[in-house]
């Protein structure tokens, strides 16, 4: 491992806006830092956390917590956070299979899963962010409208996305194959990661995808 890695692994859990899903007292730890009790945003998979940072800045009345199972992908993260003084977004060491283990009396109204590993392997297919294994642990986070956003710029993970809610006969709220073909998006929606970016530059179509459970 690069020692600069190792670096940063290290020093991110002394982080004051980063916890870690093995703490006994992560939940607790998570609603203490919060200065106020605020509806709640988790981003899945955030890296350095572009999108939770942005919507903690344009939308104070709400908390934000950013996940990732790197740690050293959150000390820029961390470090964004706390050089804008952005006091209502905090991030989590955590798997996603592991959530419920962590949010069992704090609930999210919302979940973004922003340009995830598609998996595109038929072998791989119970890694994707949307399987319905990851369905069921969402599900059991959020408030009982609480809805999930997929971002992607990849087709079969989109497909597949809608595949499965049609099957597991969930609420589609919001589709659409190429998002800035679309007219008044709300602000959220047209947050750029460094990875959306990316794909734009490469004439890539952004795909998104908002569902619910009821």
């Amino acid at each position: 491992m690069p020692r600069k890695k190792h670096i940063k692994i290290a020093q991110v859990r002394t982080f004051s806006n980063v916890f870690d899903f093995s703490n006994i007292n992560v939940e607790s730890d998570l609603q203490k830092y919060f200065l106020k009790e605020q509806p709640l945003t988790i981003e899945l998979g955030c890296g350095q956390a572009d999108y939770s940072i942005n919507l903690a800045i344009n939308f104070p009345e709400r908390n934000f917590i950013g996940i990732d199972r790197k740690p050293n992908r959150l000390w820029n993260a961390s470090k964004n956070a706390t050089t804008l003084n952005v006091s209502n977004v905090a991030f989590l060491i955590a798997y996603a299979e592991k959530l419920e283990e962590v949010f069992k009396n704090l609930k999210a109204e919302e979940i973004w899963i922003t340009f995830p590993d598609p998996y595109p392997r038929n072998g791989s297919i119970k890694k994707r962010l949307t399987h319905p294994r990851f369905l069921q642990i969402y599900k059991s986070i959020l408030t009982s409208n609480g809805k999930v956003n997929l971002k992607t710029d990849d087709d079969t993970l989109y497909e597949y996305t809608l595949k499965i809610i049609s099957e597991e006969n969930l609420k589609l709220v919001f589709a659409t194959e190429d998002l800035y073909s679309a007219s008044n998006l709300d602000y959220e929606k047209t947050i750029k990661t460094k990875y959306e970016k990316m794909h734009l530059e490469n004439e890539k179509k952004i795909k998104l995808i908002t569902f619910s459970f009821t």
